[in-house]
């Protein structure tokens, strides 16, 4: 599990030329013919926003959410760099699987870790830093996108 691909980054358009290629991306909205460093300095800000903007919905909705088993998301804690996967395994019943698959599966039957509670929020508004503590554990400092994927898991949960 990546937190990339749960925020849409882990695929990626194919084509067969260059021009083809360019034609795509000049439709984004972030294409650039110029400035590259600027744009890309500006993109960095923009995701420092929308992580401060997420800090603040998880700290006034995180109470809101009943049942966080559903929450994938890898958290890395600033305070000793270790990073944690947690997710639900529930068993798809396919019945022919490949062997790729049913690798997989076993992979992540073993490493089955859900969240069971969130007990505690801590946004330092001097720095910026986030805290949060899973399952009685704390994850100090912890990065952006665990934040965006919580924010977003939190929002889903309350729309339910």
């Amino acid at each position: 599990m990546n937190n990339f691909s749960q925020l849409g980054i882990s695929f990626h358009p194919c084509f067969t030329t260059v021009e083809e290629y360019e034609s795509a991306y000049r439709k984004s909205d972030s294409w650039t013919d110029t400035e590259f460093v600027n744009e890309y300095r500006r993109a960095i800000i923009k995701l420092d926003d929308i992580s401060a903007a997420a800090k603040i919905y998880i700290l006034k909705n995180w109470t809101k959410v009943k049942d966080w088993r559903d929450l994938e998301v890898e958290i890395t804690s600033g305070n000793d760099g270790v990073t944690t996967s947690f997710y639900s395994y529930t068993d798809p019943k396919e019945v022919n699987r490949s062997k790729i698959f049913q690798d997989y599966f076993e992979s992540r039957k073993a490493g089955h870790n859900p969240v069971i509670t969130v007990s505690d929020v801590v946004l330092d508004p001097t720095d910026g830093d986030f805290s949060i503590t899973i399952n009685g554990k704390e994850y100090w400092w912890i990065d952006q996108e665990s934040i965006i994927i919580i924010a977003s898991y939190i929002e889903k949960q309350i729309k339910k």
